[in-house]
């Protein structure tokens, strides 16, 4: 395809069309944008007549992906959807409001348009199951990029049953509450590898197991975990994604301003990302975790066992402590965290790009 915008006749019906048919919700926000106007309106009607909910404002959370894999685009849209709603889930707020996605895509000029019209179908049915519309979706074809990069932004807003114009944060993470795990560790990681590399690890493991790994993309939403999670007083929730278990570990421990303590067999991890780390050599726990939450809680035990009520499997990794030391225990041996430098998704798409 030529480089810049796509042309009408390809946009019209690889994008809007796909958009709209896939998604009940979508069809009825898209008509906002399309050709000649990236910029859509929402009118006031779906606005809360309550008087006694007061609007605190709106909330952003943006994401990007990058890769060859079919469901690059949804990586992006469900990261940018988890981040907003642990991002609420964190708020003294009492819902989403209004929630739209807007989805810009850059791609290569040796990209086929039957590739971009499934990448865009994919996401489209994720906006229908995940319930946040997608408001615009701007394709552009660029020399620069050797394969597809995807930003997504979830604008919402929210409401606040205060009298203040302060969206006052709940009480962060305190210090001896339990860290609860949502899931298994490098969920989204595991999915692209195993879908990129299909036909190589074949070679070595069964068809199930890969196929299997490959269709981890069904677990990349947080949402059940995080209602769930918010039902049950938890504290403080916080997305796995870049950097892995290891690198969610230290944001979350950062961010409220506490030490842990983390038992490594205690993290929970699918026999098929070990499979698949093993054979591309990487570490399973700086590898990409989309789909996990980490969830600081007084009661990590009541937590997971309403979690696992819900279908979804949790476990309690550790604890947060005094201080600023993150510890990583692992039987009678201890060793301090350190920053993620970097996440092994990247250092699987070098290698492979070296192969090609």
């Amino acid at each position: 395809m030529n480089c810049g915008k796509l042309t009408e006749s390809i946009y019209e019906r690889s994008v809007i069309k796909v958009v709209k048919t896939n998604s009940t919700e979508n069809s009825k926000f898209y008509d906002g944008a399309g050709l000649g106007a990236d910029c859509a309106v929402l009118a006031d009607s779906r606005m809360p007549h309550n008087t006694d909910a007061m609007c605190a404002g709106s909330a952003t959370g943006q994401a990007m992906a990058s890769g060859r894999d079919k469901k690059v685009i949804v990586r992006a849209y469900l990261a940018a959807v988890n981040h907003i709603i642990a991002c609420c889930a964190n708020k003294a707020v009492s819902g989403l409001q209004y929630a739209h996605a807007n989805i810009t895509v850059a791609i290569p000029e040796k990209m086929r348009e039957i590739k971009v019209r499934s990448m865009i179908e994919a996401v489209s049915v994720q906006a229908e199951d995940t319930g946040i519309p997608i408001l615009t979706c701007n394709v552009q074809v660029l020399q620069a990029v050797a394969e597809p990069v995807v930003t997504c932004v979830v604008n919402a807003g929210i409401e606040n049953k205060s009298d203040s114009n302060l969206v006052v944060l709940r009480k962060r993470a305190l210090i001896g509450e339990d860290i609860v795990m949502t899931k298994w560790l490098g969920l989204e990681g595991t999915a692209v590898i195993a879908q990129g590399s299909a036909e190589t690890l074949c070679k070595r493991y069964p068809a199930d197991i890969v196929e299997e790994a490959a269709d981890f993309y069904r677990y990349l939403s947080v949402v059940s975990e995080a209602a769930t999670a918010v039902k049950s007083g938890a504290s403080y929730l916080h997305v796995l994604r870049e950097g892995g278990i290891f690198g969610g570990l230290w944001e979350l421990a950062a961010a409220n301003g506490v030490g842990l303590v983390v038992d490594l067999k205690r993290i929970p991890v699918r026999q098929e990302t070990i499979e698949v780390c093993e054979y591309f050599d990487l570490n399973p726990y700086e590898l990409m975790a989309g789909g996990s939450l980490l969830i600081a809680t007084p009661n990590g035990g009541e937590l997971v066992r309403a979690l696992e009520a819900s279908g979804v499997p949790a476990t309690v990794i550790g604890r947060t402590a005094l201080g600023n030391d993150r510890v990583i225990r692992h039987g009678e041996e201890s060793r301090f965290l350190v920053p993620a430098d970097g996440d092994q998704l990247y250092r699987y798409y070098a290698r492979a790009l070296r192969n090609c």
